[in-house]
């Protein structure tokens, strides 16, 4: 092949992890197990991968020790990938699941088995013994275990036991004193490749600073490659980090939803090769293992065919400014999701106590935001971008003229009449306490789209005159709906802009919150009925666009379920603990349980809400709820959640 076409056909892998195993040669149908790896060889023949996906570039092989035989067996894990069967196939146990799962998980006199995984990172090349978030083995057969494994292991001691579980953290001292340990803060840093949303794509490649995102310039065109964190993803064909992402953080998020090809990948800003593609049209394809980028033939994307802009409900008559539980989800439609599902959180009750949300909080409907266009003249500037096409495809007009839009929704005075009644609202509701007031739009905090972080809130104080009056915090949260970056966020997906309408949530301000966090009512990293994803960090420290180098506390807890599986031990996976606090949990173990079992209340009002019985499977189904841990006078702690919309990603 010549030089030249080589070059433009040179493809560049960049991978986080390479599954060896496909180019390996199969292990034999009828092997089942080793009862000794002599060699990487060995392990190579029959390692499988991990049940979950809390990790990449992870290999494993499953271990049984049978304590009554003394007996050691490596599974062949591609065709065993449970433990219960090949206890039951080539043991010939004769107990049924829930029986084997009871006996052999935690310290029981009838445990037959000690049940692990042996695993392999390729990213830092070493070995490292786990157990299930279920289990937690007795000092005596940690000993008999590893004695074991060390006399069967062709590297003998050259492993070290994870410490990720619930029970095996309160026990690190202990293990710490006899064996090498290993933290999921460990594995989390090693990590070099992050898929997001997997998929294939085209553009121009371009490699930028988070902070130049905020200039809203239109990359729509482009596959960007961003160094650092940013809440601002603009639309674009293609998004690579250089940082790891939670999945709960707004690159996520967003992309998720715009279903954009995206990923994270350590030091690409330092891949040569990747950088003499710069500026060239190139193919972006992002999967399970690995991302590459390549020089794509043509000159660049083609134009999509235009298709009429989908209309958003509404109702502009309602106006009482209402108490939030006078209303339901049924009001969505005068007061935005976000305030209506508010409500329906403080109808939630769990052990027959209501949830902790904010207290007196009210919803300013559509209508007062419609009166303020009307009043003032602004609905013809609104009226007059969205005919004019040459500003819809030019961005820098585009761009003035929304800020056009916003200074006059932000300079004209309200109604006194309204202003009045909101302020009397809140002197009577929150006394002299600083104000919260928040976005509740007809287009955010949905199941086909969430919005996350295009609108604003804004905090106001009574009696205060200037910046920080309440007056002009409802006017900010009224002209984000104006943004560049929401307007184009909408413009991706279609919306019909002109029947786009602010609502506004009100409550009082927390400043004082220990903790803050999101959670996934289900488990992203494994297919399992069990597990609530839930990101938390030291308090006001952001979850979802944390600073750069920031880590957030990560953990996966089983305790959504009595099963006596994960019940018993009150189960947890950790991922990685808060870069604030890298020595354990934010929250101990009696919160978390609360936590999970109120968030489990959440998930379950809201299947039965929207109905979804015979239309979604329950597993499947999960809420996006933001919370806080605040601590009162008198020390003690209280879980506040403040916002819950569906997560479809």
């Amino acid at each position: 092949m010549p030089i030249l076409r080589k070059r433009f056909l040179l493809l560049f892998f960049l991978q986080g992890f390479t599954l060896s195993f496909f180019s390996q040669t199969s292990p034999s149908k009828s092997l089942t197990h080793l009862s000794e790896l002599k060699s990487r060889k060995d392990f190579d023949l029959i390692k499988g991968l991990p049940l979950t996906e809390n990790f990449k570039g992870i290999e494993c092989v499953k271990v049984i020790y049978e304590l009554a035989t003394k007996k050691i067996f490596y599974l062949e894990s591609i065709k065993y990938k449970w433990h219960y069967r090949f206890a039951f196939d080539v043991l010939n146990d004769p107990d049924e699941l829930e029986d084997f799962n009871e006996k052999n998980y935690g310290i029981n006199e009838g445990r037959k088995y000690i049940l692990a995984t042996f695993n392999y990172n390729i990213n830092t090349k070493n070995y490292f013994l786990q157990f299930s978030v279920a289990d937690n083995p007795s000092a005596e057969m940690l000993d008999e275990l590893m004695a074991k494994l060390r006399a069967t292991f062709y590297e003998k001691d050259n492993f070290k036991i994870l410490l990720n579980s619930t029970a095996l953290l309160s026990r690190k001292k202990e293990i710490a004193e006899k064996f090498g340990i290993l933290t999921s803060d460990e594995l989390f840093r090693n990590q070099r490749y992050q898929p997001i949303c997997q998929g294939k794509t085209k553009g121009i490649l371009k490699f930028i600073q988070a902070d130049s995102l905020k200039q809203n310039i239109n990359y729509s065109q482009c596959i960007l490659i961003i160094k650092g964190n940013s809440n601002e993803i603009p639309v674009c064909k293609g998004v690579i980090t250089d940082e790891f992402q939670t999945p709960l953080s707004h690159i996520c998020l967003l992309t998720n939803n715009r279903k954009t090809p995206s990923a994270a990948m350590k030091s690409i800003f330092e891949n040569d090769s990747i950088r003499k593609l710069e500026n060239k049209f190139v193919e972006l394809t992002v999967n399970d293992e690995k991302m590459s980028i390549r020089a794509a033939k043509g000159k660049g994307p083609g134009k999509q065919a235009e298709s009429k802009p989908i209309k958003i409900s509404s109702d502009t008559t309602a106006f009482l400014l209402a108490n939030l539980n006078t209303l339901s989800y049924s009001n969505k439609n005068a007061y935005g999701s976000k305030v209506c599902n508010l409500a329906e959180l403080k109808k939630i009750k769990y052990q027959k106590k209501s949830l902790n949300t904010p207290a007196n909080a009210f919803g300013i409907p559509f209508r007062y935001y419609c009166e303020h266009l009307k009043n003032n003249n602004i609905s013809p500037l609104i009226i007059a971008l969205l005919n004019d096409s040459i500003a819809l495809n030019n961005d820098s007009i585009l761009d003035k003229r929304l800020k056009k839009i916003e200074k006059a929704i932000r300079k004209n005075p309200l109604s006194q009449k309204f202003i009045d009644e909101v302020t009397a609202l809140c002197k009577k509701n929150f006394g002299n306490k600083k104000i919260r007031f928040r976005s509740s739009s007809n287009c955010e905090d949905e199941g086909n789209f969430n919005g996350a972080g295009l609108y604003t809130s804004k905090s106001g104080i009574l009696g205060d005159t200037g910046k920080k009056s309440i007056e002009n915090a409802i006017k900010k949260v009224w002209a984000s709906l104006w943004s560049n970056r929401a307007f184009k966020e909408r413009a991706f997906f279609n919306f019909d802009h002109s029947t786009v309408y602010m609502g506004i949530l009100v409550h009082e301000a927390v400043d004082n919150e220990a903790i803050n966090g999101v959670a996934i009512t289900k488990n992203l990293y494994r297919n399992v009925l069990y597990g609530f994803v839930i990101n938390i960090q030291k308090g006001e420290e952001a979850v979802v666009s944390p600073k750069a180098n920031m880590v957030c506390e990560q953990v996966v807890s089983y305790m959504n379920t009595t099963n006596n599986f994960y019940f018993e031990n009150r189960s947890a996976d950790w991922i990685s603990f808060s870069s604030l606090n890298p020595a354990g949990s934010l929250l101990s173990n009696d919160e978390l349980f609360l936590l999970t079992r109120q968030l489990e209340s959440i998930k379950q009002h809201f299947y039965k809400l929207y109905a979804l019985a015979g239309k979604k499977d329950y597993k499947s189904f999960a809420m996006d709820i933001e919370f806080k841990v605040v601590e009162g006078e008198d020390k003690k702690r209280k879980i506040i959640f403040k916002q819950a919309r569906p997560f479809n990603n």
